[in-house]
């Protein structure tokens, strides 16, 4: 008899599937369309997948309503993040928080390319509307209420290894950062 796996990972991997499913269906259509012809209504989009973190330290009590037994869980995200012109962007990530509960960014940002000689290399800022950092965990990260809405700011270092794939590096504030692999499609 096969054991059932964890809830996270099973989400993990329905997130994987449909990021592998919808970008190349969406490149190969991009791919056979005559130059003539308007771009893709996916054109300009990026799908994000970001399986792995690192935590700087270990999760621990800071606030007397905080479970005493706290560690950090599996975190992962999928996201969708729109080009709007060279510089601009704007997206939606769900994900799986350090504690367990699943959450939403809604974001706005800049995408800066300081380097003509490493044309891959980018810079990001976003900014946005963070909910899912509930009580107790409300006080994690600032600017948060206790029923988990927030603001919040996430700077990003990345690459485009092609056209379509890239990696980048989010910065979690002084608390972790997240590995991410992105598909864009042209």
């Amino acid at each position: 008899m096969m054991k059932s796996l964890p809830s996270s990972v099973s989400h993990t991997l329905a997130a994987l599937a449909v990021l592998c499913t919808l970008a190349p269906a969406a490149h190969a259509q991009a791919a056979d369309a005559p130059a003539s012809e308007k771009p893709s209504a996916l054109s300009g989009w990026m799908f994000g997948y970001a399986p792995f973190d690192w935590h700087f330290s270990d999760a621990k009590k800071e606030n007397d309503w905080e479970p005493d037994q706290q560690k950090h869980a599996y975190v992962w995200l999928v996201q969708a993040e729109k080009e709007l012109d060279e510089r601009h962007i704007a997206g939606f990530a769900y994900f799986k928080n350090s504690f367990g509960q699943p959450s939403q960014y809604a974001y706005y940002g800049w995408r800066f390319r300081p380097f003509d000689s490493m044309p891959g290399l980018f810079f990001k800022l976003t900014g946005g509307v963070i909910h899912g950092y509930k009580f107790p965990y409300n006080k994690k990260i600032p600017f948060n209420n206790k029923h988990g809405w927030g603001l919040t700011a996430i700077p990003a270092v990345g690459y485009d290894f092609n056209k379509n794939w890239g990696g980048q590096i989010n910065v979690l504030g002084n608390a972790g950062v997240m590995f991410q692999l992105n598909y864009t499609v042209r």
